[in-house]
């Protein structure tokens, strides 16, 4: 199962966000080149972010982005219901009147079961959690790279 590249985007940019200072906004160029992000495609996901509240955006030369809630309160689930509204691994779990079988199909309840225990698990992954282990890793590979 690949995880849409959506919610991937979404949750590089909140860790980013989340690193940078509070009190300002970032630019979405600035987003976009640091964590290698195609523009126009990032600027898509900003407004379903902003509309869920997870970021704050500002138009006009002191404009971009900055994160709308403490990085604690913020779930990778979070991102999900903003950006994809889905990770079923197959498409007869969100859409079971698309296929023939999905009234009498085993494997249906299989699939479900696997995308609620995946959400389940995103709802307890912090974004400030993710925060720490980017920054402790980006330490660790500067330390690496010095010698």
């Amino acid at each position: 199962m690949l995880v849409p590249m959506k919610v991937d985007y979404g949750v590089r940019m909140l860790v980013y966000l989340a690193q940078q200072d509070d009190s300002e906004f970032t630019s979405t160029a600035d987003i976009a080149t640091a964590q290698h992000i195609p523009e126009p495609y990032l600027l898509r996901i900003c407004s379903e972010l902003q509309k869920s509240g997870l970021i704050e955006s500002r138009r006009g030369p002191q404009g971009g982005h900055r994160i709308g809630r403490p990085a604690n309160e913020i779930s990778v689930k979070d991102v999900v219901n903003s950006v994809d509204y889905s990770l079923a691994p197959i498409e007869c779990v969100e859409e079971p009147d698309g296929c023939r079988l999905s009234g009498a199909c085993s494997q249906r309840e299989l699939w479900s079961d696997v995308e609620v225990m995946l959400l389940e698990h995103l709802s307890k992954v912090r974004i400030s959690e993710l925060t720490k282990q980017q920054i402790s890793m980006e330490s660790a590979s500067s330390v690496r790279t010095t010698f």
